[in-house]
């Protein structure tokens, strides 16, 4: 990703009491090149007017402007790593939520089988025992009967 000959941009802008005003009297903000001819020279700007002052008045020996450029295309290559990285970091972070969310599903349709299967385990117990109270009621009752029918002869 490089830069145009004269594009600006900067790392970072650091208000200054110290630099000079622009001409609406507002403070300037020092802020680095990072432009192909002046890379890391300092200047002060108006965020609002475009006021613009060198604060380093010599340009960097070649030496210098090598390094600088160089150092740019790192930061530069750095800065799109760590979205790569972060990018691919939030999508691991959701797909490790979505497998914890799946097996805790999993856990909790598991234990909500069983809770059914106990359930209807009881229900059938319970059926089988009103039978048995209502055919031996029913018995009972045809005995009862029976035993008063059989007295009633006598």
């Amino acid at each position: 990703m490089a830069y145009s000959e004269t594009s600006s941009a900067s790392i970072g802008s650091i208000p200054s009491s110290e630099g000079p005003p622009c001409h609406c009297s507002q403070r300037t903000v020092m802020t680095v090149s990072w432009t192909d001819e002046n890379p890391g020279r300092r200047f002060y700007k108006c965020e609002e007017h475009g006021f613009f002052l060198w604060h380093d008045k010599e340009k960097s020996c070649p030496w210098q402007k090598k390094s600088l450029l160089e150092a740019r295309e790192k930061i530069l290559s750095q800065r799109e790593e760590i979205k790569a990285l972060s990018a691919a970091l939030r999508q691991a972070n959701g797909q490790i939520t979505a497998l914890e969310v799946s097996r805790s599903s999993g856990s909790i349709n598991d234990t909500l089988k069983r809770i059914e299967d106990h359930v209807s385990a009881h229900i059938n117990e319970t059926q089988r025992m009103v039978r048995k109270v209502v055919v031996c009621s029913g018995g009972g009752l045809a005995l009862a009967a029976a035993l008063m029918v059989y007295y009633l002869k006598k």
